[in-house]
């Protein structure tokens, strides 16, 4: 063989070993996607019997303090304080529950007489109150309150800055939509409401929720933060951001018994004619889960209310990464 021949061997012995190795390339990277595939919807299963399990052990725990201690809910509670911590065949599970009563309540803007919805004047002066304190021009609080108003309300009369059916389902709306007519579910759906797109959606984050009934504000003062001053000071008509921040740089521990315990201890303060209540337990709570396990890594978040024979229920679930 000449040397010519051996060489059109050689390349032909080398063309066919990349073309195999670029095959076994192939194939390795389909299996390796298949395995990882595999993997996640292993994981996905773990997660999700994982966050019911957490929910099930919290709502058992928050029911054990409930029965011996409904009248008071602090920061140094057990049910607060202590948070899960499991690991599981490799996997570390965290778990933490929270009051999760602290907002305001967007529900609460109405109250319902007569089987309809009709505004709720304490509750439109608190919030009121927290965005005159965010720096929202009066013009657009007034819009966001009527919009709202209407887009809960059962009648297609618009308010004095509402807007109705004939606004969403209209050419300057998309998608077309009606109002929701029935309390709100989530507090995104304010991201509906025109007039609250004209203000940092931050300040609806930090101070508003969403929970299934309509009454008055209520906090619970024995869990509030610092960073819950705009909160506490728009319960009361005469208590300024800085006595706010004055108060809850000063809730013990343990926090307050009763009322009379809580004004005792701020005797300068004037909370007369309060637009809302202050508690010192909690009905709602917050049940956060972490699973980390090698590359993969999900949480939930659940919140559970509780009416007066202590029977708990899921009124929401967020899940990520799976």
């Amino acid at each position: 063989m000449n040397s010519r021949t051996r060489g059109i061997v050689l390349i032909s012995i080398l063309l066919i070993v990349l073309l195999l190795s670029s095959v076994a390339v192939l194939f390795g990277n389909k299996y390796f996607l298949s395995l990882k595939r595999a993997e996640y919807i292993e994981f996905q299963t773990l997660s999700l019997n994982i966050f019911r399990n957490i929910e099930a052990l919290s709502k058992e725990k928050i029911e054990k303090e409930l029965k011996f201690n409904r009248s008071k809910i602090s920061k140094n509670n057990p049910i607060l304080k202590d948070n899960f911590y499991f690991n599981l065949n490799g996997a570390d599970i965290f778990g933490k529950i929270s009051d999760a009563s602290n907002c305001l309540n967007i529900n609460s803007i109405v109250i319902i007489n007569e089987g309809e919805f009709i505004e709720n004047e304490n509750s439109i002066a608190s919030i009121r109150k927290i965005l005159s304190l965010n720096k929202v021009d009066n013009n657009i609080i007034e819009e966001i309150i009527d919009q709202t108003i209407d887009w809960i309300d059962y009648d297609s009369n618009p308010r004095a800055y509402g807007l109705e059916d004939y606004y969403y389902s209209g050419p300057l709306h998309n998608p077309k939509e009606y109002t929701g007519m029935r309390l709100m579910v989530s507090i995104d759906e304010l991201k509906s409401i025109p007039a609250v797109k004209q203000i940092d959606w931050a300040i609806i984050q930090r101070n508003f929720c969403a929970i299934p009934e309509a009454g008055q504000i209520s906090l619970n003062i024995n869990t509030l933060n610092l960073k819950d001053a705009y909160l506490l000071s728009s319960l009361f008509p005469n208590i300024s951001l800085q006595e706010a921040e004055y108060i809850l740089d000063n809730i013990p521990e343990s926090g307050f018994d009763d009322l009379i315990n809580f004004k005792n201890n701020f005797p300068d303060m004037n909370f007369d004619n309060a637009y809302g209540e202050i508690k010192f337990n909690s009905n709602i709570y917050e049940i956060n889960t972490e699973i980390i396990f090698e590359d993969f890594a999900s949480s939930s978040k659940s919140k559970i209310i509780y009416e007066g024979n202590n029977n708990g229920f899921i009124i929401s679930r967020i899940y990520n990464g799976i």
